[in-house]
């Protein structure tokens, strides 16, 4: 180990104020993030931040430890001689207690985000950490195979031990800065100004001869940092100012209710005006044995792709079909898109936001078909206009159809390619999300008399 020196080296003074404007930056950021999951909020800026946030934070872990490897081969400037040995005590105790703060919070942080957990929530998700975008950050000993009990002990665990040590970064910190004003202004020696370019005072001892070469590795070191943190200062502001409550879509979302097990089963079909004569029979959709459901894949780049199905509850169809008279055939089917669900409820209050299907702007999702076709035995083409976030698209959806008396079943299983509407197309979790949305159709109906 080499001699104290009588001042802090460049890299020393970089390192220590990147860390601390970081750390600074990041136990607000963190406080509003955690608010607005709480509150349940869902949105584009709430993802940049945390990703943002997971950025930062495993910067500060590399930089600490850059920092510790330093610290270890370059003993610091000694304290003081008048500093009485309790104060020494206190002064190296808080030292090494602010190493393992800022080696623990972000690594906590880490562990956290690798159980793939909502803490908010209470079920899993897969989130991919891409540092500032650039790459795929990997999970942590594995945690996304493990069962759901051990990711949930892990991620509550984690996220205690972080929330704790977030509270000591701010003790330490307030005890290390009244400390170092207390040198300054009362003792009035010189260890503020070994850390602070350009601060006079202290000590009337002889200044070290100036080095150019430190000079200008401190002055760029230290302008990066001032830079680095205007952008993050910038990025936060947007995100936090850019990220007021969504508008909520008149449309409630809720199941479709169940009839009294007493009431007939028309009790649930959806009604439609009888068909004039010669027209296409009228049908009644059957809502309790009908679905209009969706899939798709998110592929985070590490642990491969997960499928997630979910459906629509709240849709309603106006079908007037004759095999014998396709020409004059038609239906009209209207979805209500914020009640789109897959059963997690982040995505359950994602999807209808403005990344996704916008349903305060655009609340209802509209196919109407005026074209069918036989392509053999009981398969048939429905030809006509998709309409989704108020982009309209030509959309063919193949069908097989079976109807004994009065009754028909028809079910159909094709995709649509979601950037065709903008669906997502600006999100950060654009990439990781399947383009290509499989739709798994079925309706059950009657002849309407």
């Amino acid at each position: 180990m080499a001699a104290p020196a009588q001042r802090y080296a460049a890299l020393a003074i970089v390192l220590h104020w990147a860390i601390a404007f970081a750390i600074v930056l990041m136990i607000p950021l963190g406080w509003w993030m955690g608010d607005q999951a709480e509150d349940g909020v869902v949105s584009d800026g709430l993802f940049q931040a945390y990703q943002l946030h997971k950025s930062i934070g495993l910067t500060v872990l590399t930089l600490s430890l850059v920092q510790l490897g330093w610290r270890l081969a370059n003993p610091p400037p000694p304290l003081p001689e008048h500093m009485p040995a309790w104060e020494r005590f206190v002064a190296s105790a808080t030292h090494w207690a602010l190493y393992a703060l800022m080696i623990g919070l972000p690594l906590t942080g880490w562990l956290y985000v690798s159980a793939g957990w909502s803490e908010h929530d209470d079920q899993p998700l897969e989130v991919t950490t891409r540092w500032f975008g650039l790459f795929v950050v990997p999970h942590l000993f594995g945690l996304p195979d493990a069962s759901h009990e051990v990711r949930a002990d892990v991620a509550d665990t984690a996220m205690s031990v972080h929330s704790l040590l977030a509270w000591g970064a701010i003790g330490l910190a307030a005890l290390h800065a009244a400390a170092a004003l207390k040198h300054h202004f009362i003792d009035r020696d010189n260890v503020l100004t070994l850390m602070v370019p350009g601060l006079r005072g202290g000590a009337a001892a002889e200044p070290p001869p100036k080095n150019p070469v430190r000079l200008a590795a401190l002055g760029g070191g230290l302008a990066l940092v001032i830079v680095a943190l205007a952008a993050a200062l910038f990025t936060v502001a947007n995100i936090v100012g850019g990220s007021a409550p969504q508008a909520q879509s008149n449309i409630e979302i809720t199941e479709q209710a169940s009839p009294p097990s007493s009431a007939p089963p028309e009790a649930t079909l959806t009604p439609s005006e009888p068909a004039a004569p010669g027209a296409p029979s009228a049908w009644r959709v059957d809502q309790r044995a009908s679905s209009i459901g969706f899939a798709f894949s998110y592929d985070d780049g590490e642990t491969g792709a997960t499928r997630f199905e979910g459906r629509f509850t709240r849709w309603r169809a106006d079908i007037r079909f004759d095999p014998a008279n396709l020409d004059a055939s038609s239906a009209v089917v209207t979805i209500e898109t914020a009640s789109a669900t897959d059963g997690v409820a982040l995505h359950d209050r994602a999807l209808p936001g403005p990344e996704w299907f916008d349903a305060g702007a655009h609340p209802t999702a509209i196919f109407r078909a005026s074209d069918f076709r036989h392509t053999g035995g009981d398969a048939y083409e429905a030809r006509g206009e998709l309409s989704i976030r108020g982009r309209s698209r030509n959309f063919t959806l193949p069908f097989t159809l079976t109807i004994d008396g009065d009754r028909a079943v028809m079910s159909s299983a094709t995709q649509l390619d979601r950037r065709d509407y903008d669906i997502g197309k600006d999100t950060d979790a654009d990439e990781a999300i399947s383009r290509d949305i499989d739709l798994t159709i079925r309706v059950e109906a009657v002849r309407a008399p």
